[in-house]
């Protein structure tokens, strides 16, 4: 018990603990992970910006007949990333009470034939990691995460060729998410889905200061209660 009533000893303990407390928790404490919101996947994300994206362009097309049958026509596109959109594109179509063809079969009647063209160009629609960091130099990787479209349509009469709509719209998604997730959101099956990481090695840089920051303040210290005990 006498050990411990030593206000020297006490001093020169308390404060080791008190750092190695606070180093310990930063990471704890930076962690972008378990927020409890739904975490997105990267496929999920280009749905969402290439649904909204889509819901833009509904909202100022004219008004069309229920049963309306569409020709889709894909201009300028990106790659694989583009079925992404087209997927969504034709549930969103569907979802409006419009049929949609990709083609039209050889021998089709004229009364069956899709009445209008809808022309659409992708031109941007891409998924990256703009930032891949730690918070305070020590703390949980973070990843910020990043993701565009834009989109350039237009509707025309297959009758007279004549363009009847044009329509322009640019999306665009960004989040914050731990590095440790990254494995969750990526699909293996999907290039598309698996973005560069470009990391900055800070850490090669940061550990070496601050154990030197460390060591030097446990030496200041030490040598400070020495004095005052003295």
């Amino acid at each position: 018990m006498k050990f411990f009533r030593n206000d020297g000893v006490i001093s020169r303990i308390s404060c080791p603990l008190c750092l190695a407390f606070l180093f310990t928790a930063i990471p704890v404490l930076s962690d972008p992970g378990g927020t409890g919101e739904k975490l997105l996947t990267n496929y999920e994300v280009i749905e969402v910006i290439s649904g909204e994206a889509i819901d833009d362009l509904m909202a100022n097309m004219p008004d069309m007949e229920k049963n309306t049958l569409l020709l889709l026509v894909k201009g300028k596109g990106i790659g694989d990333i583009d079925d992404v959109f087209q997927k969504t594109l034709i549930t969103k179509l569907a979802g409006s009470d419009m049929r949609v063809s990709e083609k039209v079969p050889e021998g089709t009647p004229a009364g069956e034939e899709p009445a209008y063209e809808f022309n659409y160009q992708l031109v941007r629609l891409n998924l990256r990691y703009a930032d891949i960091n730690r918070s305070f130099g020590i703390g949980s990787k973070k990843v910020d995460r990043t993701a565009g479209i834009g989109v350039f349509a237009q509707l025309i009469d297959r009758s007279n060729g004549d363009i009847v709509w044009v329509g322009e719209t640019r999306r665009d998604y960004e989040d914050t998410i731990s590095y440790s997730m990254l494995g969750r959101v990526e699909d293996p099956e999907h290039d598309f889905t698996r973005p560069e990481r470009k990391e900055l090695r800070w850490s090669k840089l940061v550990e070496p200061v601050i154990v030197t920051g460390i060591v030097t303040g446990l030496i200041y210290l030490f040598f400070s209660n020495q004095s005052s005990n003295d």
